[in-house]
């Protein structure tokens, strides 16, 4: 069995205990190891790797904190489901971003109706205009991951009977509106009662929530969305430059 795994190196300065969490964190990332399957025992770990149980447990509690395993009473430690990573500062749409995998997106609610003041204020309308309120649940692998609800201004005159389970993005540009560039704003929270139902949970848990504006090549705004995504099962990648 240990043959199977990779060996810890004493000699590195690098503590073992991070040594052990990285060569699980890489087989979950490769996908060697998927949703469900179960990791080594404590004791068995220990064999392998010839480290303390201390060390072992370190590991598996970085692994745990971090969202990659759980550990389930009386069963064991499994991996759970991969989280889902948005490099930043490209503009997908979720269909884009999901693109190796099992997704679909749910109709939770679709309608024209009057702004309210916060999104009135974020797509600059009169009191006046109408927008479209698109709200979706976006699944992964069966399982709920988040709650996209959008808004677009009514002159764009989105057909209420457009098959929104596709990618919005594409229905817009399919009418000539190309999206070029956002602003958005990334905040941790907990979910509502409303979410939290939606969701399919019995009681609130930790969110990230997004807050996009989205322009046309013309600079016009065409899409206001909020975005509440299961706080554990979703991370954002940026990439950072040092000016000189």
């Amino acid at each position: 069995m240990a043959e199977e795994f990779e060996k810890l190196d004493h000699q590195s300065f690098m503590p073992l205990y991070f040594q052990l969490k990285e060569i699980f964190f890489d087989k979950i990332e490769s996908e060697e190891l998927r949703e469900g399957d179960m990791i080594p025992s404590e004791n068995e770990l220990q064999q392998i790797y010839g480290v303390s149980r201390a060390t072992v447990r370190k590991a598996i509690e970085l692994l745990v904190y971090e969202g990659f395993i759980e550990k389930k009473k009386g069963k064991g430690t499994f991996v759970r489901l991969r989280k889902i990573e948005e490099k930043l500062p490209v503009l997908k749409s979720f269909t884009e971003e999901m693109a190796d995998r099992k997704a679909s997106k749910k109709i939770v609610s679709v309608e024209y109706t009057t702004a309210t003041p916060e999104v009135r204020a974020r797509l600059n309308l009169s009191l006046d205009e109408k927008v479209l309120s698109l709200k979706r649940l976006m699944i992964v692998d069966g399982k709920p991951l988040g709650i996209l609800h959008s808004y677009i201004p009514a002159k764009y005159k989105l057909s209420l009977d457009e098959d929104y389970t596709k990618s919005l993005y594409r229905i817009l540009a399919k009418k000539g509106i190309r999206l070029k560039e956002a602003d958005q704003i990334i905040e941790a929270s907990m979910s509502t009662k409303e979410e939290t139902r939606l969701m399919g949970e019995k009681s609130p848990f930790p969110t990230l929530v997004i807050k996009r504006l989205a322009f046309s090549v013309n600079g016009e705004i065409v899409e206001y969305v909020k975005g509440v995504y299961q706080g554990d099962l979703h991370r954002y990648n940026c990439e950072l430059t040092r000016y000189q």
